[in-house]
């Protein structure tokens, strides 16, 4: 049952604050109150439900756990009273048909743009180390021929925030979309890291506008670029700096070697197109891995390029193994707790929307709790945690 002192509490913050801190701080007094700042696209005749009172139902539902609008509504239903010390509720509580409606002609960036601000301002628009570049597919609309249903998202290493959301549109890919991503960014002094796919000179040259540097793994798609630096670095008379870091687990046991060199003509390819490169270099894994079925030998090659110039091995190490946080973190826990490639929302914006509210919930859970799945169900067991979240991170 949620508990009558941090309902006064909450009253005192949004009521009695009064218009002193409206006045100064009209967009980061809470993230209801930045809401208000997204436009309204609907028509007034008929409009029945404030749109801050809609997007509130279904980020604060999604942070419950809620999995579906139909999920979310039940859960505006079940909270109505809490609900409406900031919204009207007279009219009761929008369906899903009204939720995905008012979703579907609601531009993505207008939210996420407005959400981000919220969020930079409560971390004191502190940098971020690193951040991974990476595309997810909603599987369940997949097969649409037109609209959204693939989304590249810009992940935080170490705080897990979502930094930003670009859709790629259905005959576009991840290439041609993360340039208009990255020109939202102001990332100074963060390594943005990529797959192989993103190793573009473009996407170079919309990486180091946003302030940052790249690191981005060079595979086959680059045959020229890989027999350039097989060779430099089977040339013994090539200067590298190079560092082995061994991992010993019950089911694996691996090596993993990190060689870098700027000994090559990096003027050269900086000509060609890639932007400021400032360093090769190669990783080698060695060893075995076990899985329940067999073992198997690890013999891997691949190499990456680098904007920065001081990087060492153990940074580069680190950086290419959190970039896979991005998989394990966001887009793993996206479909296993929200069950997103299930997801069949498929009109206008919404899927672009509820994509990143489910983002955005995970960034909020992890602020305060390793395990997002264990703290959901601490949720339903003990509601007052999950009011204690909102209220801690000034949600409301």
């Amino acid at each position: 049952m949620y508990q009558q002192p941090i309902l006064k509490k909450f009253s005192f913050m949004i009521n009695s604050t009064a218009q002193n801190q409206l006045e100064k701080e009209p967009v980061f007094l809470s993230l209801i109150s930045s809401l208000q700042n997204v436009p309204d696209h609907r028509c007034d005749r008929g409009k029945r439900f404030d749109l801050t009172y809609i997007l509130s139902l279904v980020l604060f539902g999604f942070i419950k756990g809620k999995t579906s609008l139909e999920a979310c509504v039940k859960f505006g239903l079940a909270r109505k009273r809490w609900f409406s010390r900031w919204f009207d509720v007279s009219r009761g509580v929008p369906n899903a048909t009204t939720v995905s409606r008012a979703l579907a002609i609601t531009p993505p960036q207008d939210v996420i743009s407005i959400i981000s601000n919220f969020s930079n301002k409560m971390n004191d628009f502190e940098s971020e180390d690193g951040v991974s570049l990476d595309g997810k597919t909603i599987k369940a609309i997949s097969e649409l021929k037109s609209g959204i249903h693939h989304f590249i998202s810009l992940f935080s290493h170490s705080t897990c925030r979502i930094l930003g959301q670009e859709g790629v549109v259905c005959k576009e890919n991840e290439i041609t979309a993360t340039p208009r991503l990255l020109a939202r960014q102001y990332l100074p002094g963060t390594m943005v890291t990529g797959d192989a796919l993103l190793t573009q000179k473009k996407i170079t040259k919309a990486i180091r506008k946003s302030g940052a540097d790249y690191l981005l793994v060079v595979k086959g798609n680059h045959p020229y670029l890989q027999d350039i630096f097989e060779a430099t670095f089977r040339d013994r008379f090539t200067k590298t700096s190079e560092q082995i870091f061994p991992e010993n687990r019950r089911t694996r046991k691996v090596e993993t070697t990190i060689s870098l060199t700027s000994s090559l003509d990096l003027a050269d390819l900086q000509s060609q197109g890639w932007k400021d490169l400032a360093l090769v270099g190669r990783l080698r894994r060695t060893g075995t891995r076990e899985t329940k079925r067999a073992k198997t030998n690890v013999d891997e090659t691949v190499f990456f390029i680098t904007s920065r110039g001081d990087l060492t091995s153990e940074q580069a190490y680190s950086f290419l193994r959190h970039h896979w946080h991005i998989e394990n973190k966001l887009h793993w826990q996206k479909d296993m707790t929200w069950g997103e490639d299930r997801q069949r929302a498929r009109v206008g914006h919404t899927p672009s929307i509820l994509s990143y509210f489910r983002s955005f919930a995970i960034q909020c859970i992890r602020a305060k709790y390793d395990s997002v799945t264990k703290a959901i169900d601490g949720f339903t067991e003990k509601p007052k945690t999950y009011f204690d979240l909102l209220n801690q991170l000034q949600l409301v």
